[in-house]
């Protein structure tokens, strides 16, 4: 990792897409690594697809894992990004259409659900999207070196403020909708040692809707970033660890238990934009 990532000048939106890649990158090449450390999942997904009247469903699946690899090395390398984005982006959007489709919601399933939707996917093609839409032109070296910021980069990183925001509001909303939840899920906080649980699930869920707003909109963006990373980070410590998988192995995830990779890809987004509207020093 280029250390002038996170030393470099703020507003330097190309680092930040760099960030959303390798990250990106990073959350997808999990899924093959384990599917080829476990045979087993490869020959059920290869199922999946027979299911769905698709031929040769074994050696597809195995095509499928070999493909995510593949991406993710071209993507953690900078080399044939573009291409590797659309096959990123081929395959999550099978997963939703063949899988996850119409279910959106993908962490906090009611007991008894035990299908995963497509929020995750979506922000993964978003972010992919942002990634393919600043290397989409052949440019030379120099023009992508930590701190040469590209107008490519400045509106693919608007793309993941608004992409980003949009996906994680609907999470505060829908908990809206649910008081006795809210109140169960205060009452479970205070039973944790929180003082005022019940306040704090509450002032969580507005936090949440005021900072998705204020980054849809560009204003307050660093403290709005702040904001939801300290949610994430909650959830994650109260809630998500130590698993990591979201979506896939049904021996490791499932409702209730649901892992840490989506909120991980959340942070790295708001990481990304936070950097990128860090307030510039003043000139002297």
């Amino acid at each position: 990792m280029n250390k002038d990532w996170f030393n470099g000048p703020a507003h330097d939106a190309d680092r930040s897409i760099n960030i959303v890649r390798v990250w990106v990158a990073f959350i997808l090449i999990t899924h093959p690594i384990y599917a080829l450390l476990h045979p087993a999942n490869i020959r059920g997904f290869g199922h999946i697809l027979e299911s769905h009247h698709l031929p040769f469903g074994s050696g597809l699946a195995w095509a499928v894992v070999l493909l995510q690899i593949g991406c993710s090395l071209a993507l953690v390398a900078r080399r044939l990004v573009v291409p590797a984005c659309i096959g990123h982006i081929s395959i999550l959007a099978m997963g939703i259409f063949l899988i996850h489709a119409p279910k959106w919601r993908t962490v906090g399933l009611a007991d008894g659900e035990h299908q995963q939707g497509s929020e995750f996917s979506v922000l993964l093609i978003a972010c992919l999207l942002a990634v393919l839409w600043t290397y989409r032109r052949k440019v030379t070296e120099e023009s992508h070196l930590p701190g040469r910021d590209t107008a490519s980069a400045r509106r693919a990183l608007e793309f993941v403020r608004i992409a980003s925001a949009s996906i994680l509001i609907i999470h505060p909303i829908g908990g809206l909708r649910d008081p006795a939840g809210l109140n169960d899920l205060g009452l479970y906080f205070s039973s944790l040692g929180f003082p005022f649980g019940v306040q704090l699930v509450w002032g969580s869920m507005f936090l949440q809707i005021a900072s998705s707003l204020a980054l849809i909109a560009g204003r307050l963006v660093v403290p709005a970033c702040l904001g939801h990373m300290l949610v994430l980070c909650t959830g994650i410590w109260l809630f998500h660890a130590p698993h990591w998988f979201v979506i896939g192995p049904d021996s490791i995830v499932g409702p209730g238990k649901e892992g840490v990779e989506y909120s991980t890809l959340l942070i790295a987004c708001f990481v990304s934009i936070l950097l990128a509207y860090w307030p510039k020093p003043k000139q002297t």
